[in-house]
């Protein structure tokens, strides 16, 4: 049997919403929340020895502090997997499975995965650091998260080897490893132009994505920026101290306009 640990926040480890955000990093020693999911899921290989969970809030305003504490926690366990989230589409919640992960990756050198929304910011930092399966965009995906993040363990914990990330659902992490192919590159270059020429390109696939960047054209110059009225437009969640307006953490249902 494996140990594995889990990363939660304050929701999904059952301390709070948005009023326990700024609590910081404490241990359970049993699975909470998605965790007793994943135990069950896992209960043939493994267990779920710890869980660890930190407010939204706490992390994402001490981050080299709330890490230390976490890994503090992560250390006594000796897991040989750890586990955080999944995370959903939730901005404060991705990033912070992301940096946990990489920490734990970094110093105990044993596998690490989460999920995300592709378009969590934590996606887009991390990829690169941890195994990340993609998820729906909200809580109502659990299900298939658990599931699919379940499927990578065990795979993980049986040591079959993991295959590419169109096959295991989890997003591209920007490696390349060289596999064994029973047909040399020729014939498959030919099978995929041939996929092409008969509009089946999406099916077949490339062996060699390229990167792709979004290219935005740049606003006409102002013509006197001493008169310019400048308007500041973010989806940051950047509010007045005490949110008087009281605009939602998650799934806004509002804009607020604010002088500055």
């Amino acid at each position: 049997m494996i140990k594995i640990v889990h990363y939660l926040n304050q929701f999904f480890g059952q301390i709070g919403g948005e009023d326990k955000a700024d609590i910081p990093p404490l241990v359970r020693h049993e699975p909470v929340g998605p965790a007793m999911a994943f135990a069950a899921q896992l209960k043939d290989i493994a267990t779920v020895s710890a869980t660890v969970i930190c407010g939204d809030n706490y992390i994402a305003g001490n981050q080299e502090q709330a890490i230390e504490t976490i890994m503090g926690f992560i250390r006594e366990e000796k897991p040989d997997l750890f586990i955080a989230g999944p995370a959903f589409n939730a901005g404060r919640y991705g990033p912070a499975c992301g940096a946990v992960c990489a920490a734990v990756a970094a110093e105990l050198h044993i596998p690490v995965i989460t999920g995300m929304y592709p378009e969590n910011p934590g996606a887009e930092l991390y990829r690169d650091k941890a195994l990340i399966i993609e998820t729906a965009n909200s809580v109502a995906g659990m299900r298939q998260a658990v599931t699919a993040m379940s499927a990578l363990a065990r795979k993980i914990a049986t040591g079959v080897p993991v295959g590419p990330a169109a096959a295991e659902g989890y997003l591209p992490t920007g490696h390349r490893r060289n596999i064994w192919s029973d047909r040399d590159g020729a014939e498959r270059a030919v099978d995929m132009l041939l996929a092409v020429l008969d509009g089946k390109a999406e099916e077949v696939g490339t062996e060699l994505p390229m990167p792709v960047f979004d290219e935005v054209a740049p606003a006409a110059p102002l013509a006197d920026p001493a008169k310019a009225r400048i308007a500041l437009v973010t989806e940051g969640g950047l509010v007045p101290k005490g949110n008087p307006d009281g605009l939602e953490s998650s799934r806004a249902s509002k804009y607020l306009r604010l002088s500055l």
